[in-house]
């Protein structure tokens, strides 16, 4: 499915015009120093570098505020926002307007095509055990259960792995431990099990789940089921979500098996992403709400973009260009030339360029 990415750019003014208040103030600033100087002989003190920019970082520092990160957490993550959905573009004009609240100067999408993988959600994913006969005698569950409170909340996709691919496959099952080459080289050299035309069973952890596939492949399988084992997802003596961080007995990852190793957008692969900056940023996208992968760090970003704009709306500017990003599709893995040029449908990048 092609979809739509789009970038918020925000300047802060023109270069000409810096220039042209530098080379008045450097005019006006000789002038002044030549007409006292016939009556008296001026004492400067130039400020220390290192104690300017300390007392900028303190400002900066300061005027973060942790109720203001709680508040913003709380507002991206009232409803799913999956990369190229409704949802993630109405979450990204929110941020946009925001940004522009905090006082910088523009705010402006542009638009990507790139290519998203999403489930059926008349027909969702499923695994079944058939019998001698052919019957199904056991089925997995096509969503997960809902936690208290989150009931009615709507547009949440079935789990699922981002760019896998479609079929029917039915085999034998084989365990294969973590995928890695190194289990599959024992299965095959040590204990004389063959996984060609099988469907391999591996547990998260270890290596990238793409890569977990990339093997199965190599070893010839028809197909792949991947499951969170306690033992790697559970901490002894904490409860399951959302009594504690563990994951629940009905969770289920989820991800993608995208293997370009970030070369990005499948349509495009290794296609230059944007020029040289200073960037601070990260993704807003996420499979479902994102209260802790992406949104903590969103929250955080949010604060600062707050931050440096009121010390812009007081007269500060920074010394070098700086953009703020807040992107999307990093779920699905489309990471370009510098890891912020990644894409969706209608995904958002949200920047703000400030120059001195």
């Amino acid at each position: 499915m092609t979809a739509h990415v789009f970038v918020f750019l925000m300047k802060i003014f023109p270069l000409w015009d810096c220039l042209t208040i530098i080379i008045k103030g450097f005019f006006i600033g000789k002038l002044f120093k030549c007409v006292t100087g016939w009556f008296t002989k001026l004492t400067e003190k130039k400020p220390n570098s290192s104690d300017v920019h300390q007392n900028v970082r303190q400002k900066l520092v300061a005027e973060m505020k942790a109720e203001n990160i709680k508040k913003f957490l709380r507002l991206f993550t009232k409803s799913p926002h999956l990369a190229g959905t409704e949802q993630n573009l109405l979450l990204a004009k929110k941020i946009q307007g925001q940004w522009k609240e905090f006082g910088l100067d523009s705010a402006e999408l542009v638009n990507y095509d790139v290519l998203l993988s999403y489930p059926n959600e008349k027909q969702p994913n499923y695994i079944s055990v058939i019998d001698a006969q052919g019957n199904e005698v056991f089925n997995t569950s096509l969503f997960e259960p809902p936690p208290q409170g989150y009931e009615n909340v709507t547009d949440i996709l079935p789990p699922y792995n981002a760019f896998s691919a479609q079929g029917v496959p039915e085999a034998d099952l084989v365990y294969v431990n973590y995928g890695r080459t190194e289990d599959f080289f024992k299965l095959e050299r040590e204990m004389g099990i063959n996984c060609s035309g099988k469907i391999v069973i591996a547990r998260y952890g270890k290596i990238f789940r793409g890569n977990k596939v990339k093997n199965a492949i190599l070893a010839g399988a028809q197909g792949i089921i991947l499951y969170s084992d306690p033992a790697d997802y559970c901490a002894p003596g904490v409860d399951p979500y959302p009594d504690g961080w563990n994951l629940p007995g009905g969770g289920v990852q989820r991800g993608n098996v995208l293997n370009l190793n970030g070369a990005g957008d499948p349509l495009t692969p290794g296609y230059p992403a944007k020029d040289r900056y200073i960037i601070l940023g990260g993704h807003r996208d996420s499979w479902v709400f994102g209260g802790i992968d992406p949104t903590t760090g969103a929250a955080v970003l949010q604060e600062i973009v707050r931050s440096f704009g009121k010390m812009k709306m007081e007269g500060w500017r920074p010394r070098r260009t700086i953009i703020f990003a807040s992107w999307d599709a990093e779920e699905f893995g489309l990471l370009g030339s510098t890891e912020w040029a990644e894409g969706g449908c209608s995904t958002q990048h949200l920047f703000l360029e400030c120059s001195q």
